[in-house]
C-alpha cells in the first residue's frame, strides 16, 4: 500500500464556486464544467459511505481537506460534512481542514460548524482573503464580497475565544500574491495582526500565509510569479515568525518548472499522497489534475483501496518511475510541498 498516511486526502462537497477569482480558471474563465463532468454536490449517503469505506479498509492520513475546485460553504450541509469528518475519521487523521472564501459562512453557520466538530479532532479553518480594500477584492476575486468574508471570520474568532479549548480550532488567513494585489500585502498583514489580537483576543492559534501565484503547476511563466513573490515580501518586510497565538507563514517550497532549465525531474509526489475524491465520488490521483485525467474509478462501485493499489494506478506511479510524464503530468510542476521519499517511490 502506498504511504497514505504520509499524505492528505481532499474530499470536493461541491465544485461550484460563488466567486470567479483571477487564478482560478476553472471559474474565472467560466468553465461549464470543472472536471469534464457536470458541476454537482457530494450527496450526504455517499459521503458516508466514501467515510465509512476509509475505516473499513484500515486507511490514515496526515489530514483530510473539505475543499477542491469549488467552495465548500456552497453546499448546503457543509457543516455537518466537516462534523461527520472528524467523527468518523478520529484517530486516522491529524486533524480535518477546510477552505473557504467565507462569504456565506454566516454567524449562524459559523456556530454550527463549531458545534459539529468531535471535541477530540483538532478542525483547521483556511480562508484565502487576498485583499485589504473592496476595490483590490473585486479585481482579484472577480465579485465583491470582502466586507462580509472578514465579518464572518471575526465572529468565529470571537466564539472561538469562549471553546474549552481554543487551540483545537486553529484559523488561518491566505494573502495570493499576484499582480493585482501585491500592493496590499503589508496592509494585509496589520489588518489580521490586529485581528487576531483584538477580535480573538489571544486565544487559540492563528496564520497569516502568503503564498505565491501558482502558474499552471510549475508550468511556463512560473519564474516570473516567483520573482513577483519575492519582491512584494522583500519590499514590505514581510518574514515568517512564530509565536504563541500567531504566526506568520511564507511559502517557500518550489515544484520543478519549466521556466527552470536546468532543473531535472523525478517523480511527483501527487500520486503517492494526494488522493482526491471529486464531487460525484470518483477518486482522483492528484490535486492538481484538474480535468481528472487520472481518474481511477467511482467509490460508490469500488473500495478506495481497491483503486489506489489497481492497475491504472501502478501504471501511472511506474510511468513516473521511469521518467515519462505524459497527460496532465507533462506541462504540471508537480506537488511541491512534499518530497517523495525513495522507499515510497519503490511502492506503485
Amino acid at each position: 500500500m502506498t504511504p497514505l498516511h504520509a499524505g492528505v486526502l481532499q474530499i470536493e462537497p461541491t465544485d461550484h464556486c460563488n466567486l470567479a477569482c483571477a487564478m482560478c480558471a476553472p471559474h474565472a474563465d467560466r468553465w461549464p464544467t470543472v472536471h469534464g463532468v457536470p458541476k454537482g454536490y457530494l450527496s450526504p449517503a455517499l459521503y458516508r459511505r466514501v467515510l465509512n469505506g476509509l475505516v473499513t479498509d484500515d486507511l490514515r492520513f496526515d489530514h483530510v481537506i473539505l475543499q477542491w475546485l469549488g467552495d465548500p460553504s456552497l453546499h448546503p450541509q457543509m457543516e455537518w460534512m466537516v462534523g461527520e469528518a472528524s467523527r468518523v475519521l478520529r484517530g486516522r487523521a491529524g486533524y480535518v481542514r477546510f477552505d473557504s472564501n467565507a462569504i456565506l459562512l454566516t454567524p449562524q453557520r459559523m456556530d454550527r460548524l463549531l458545534q459539529e466538530v468531535d471535541a477530540e479532532m483538532p478542525l483547521t479553518c483556511v480562508f484565502t482573503l487576498d485583499a485589504v480594500t473592496e476595490a483590490t477584492y473585486r479585481q482579484t476575486k472577480g465579485k465583491d464580497g470582502l466586507d462580509r468574508a472578514r465579518r464572518h471570520v471575526r465572529h468565529l474568532l470571537a466564539r472561538r475565544r469562549a471553546l474549552p479549548n481554543p487551540d483545537h480550532v486553529r484559523v488561518q488567513v491566505q494573502f495570493v500574491v499576484q499582480p493585482s494585489n501585491a500592493h496590499e500585502a503589508r496592509d494585509f498583514l496589520d489588518y489580521w495582526t490586529q485581528t487576531f489580537a483584538c477580535t480573538g483576543g489571544g486565544a487559540g492559534h492563528g496564520e497569516i500565509l502568503f503564498k505565491p501565484l501558482s502558474v499552471g503547476g510549475g508550468a511556463a511563466g512560473q519564474a516570473a510569479s516567483d520573482a513577483l513573490y519575492r519582491r512584494t515580501l522583500q519590499s514590505a518586510g514581510i518574514e515568517a515568525r512564530s509565536g504563541d497565538h500567531l504566526s506568520v507563514s511564507i511559502w517557500e517550497d518550489r515544484p520543478w518548472q519549466r521556466d527552470d532549465a536546468h532543473a531535472t525531474r523525478g517523480p511527483c509526489p501527487g500520486l503517492w499522497y494526494t488522493p482526491v475524491v471529486r464531487q460525484d465520488g470518483h477518486l482522483v490521483m492528484c490535486c492538481a489534475d484538474l480535468k481528472s485525467e487520472l481518474d481511477l474509478g467511482s467509490l460508490a462501485e469500488h473500495s478506495f483501496r481497491a483503486l489506489w493499489e489497481g492497475a491504472r494506478a501502478r501504471n501511472e506511479r511506474k510511468k513516473h518511475r521511469e521518467g515519462t510524464f505524459d497527460g496532465v503530468c507533462a506541462s504540471c510542476g508537480g506537488i511541491n510541498w512534499y518530497t517523495l521519499a525513495p522507499d515510497a517511490a519503490r511502492i506503485g
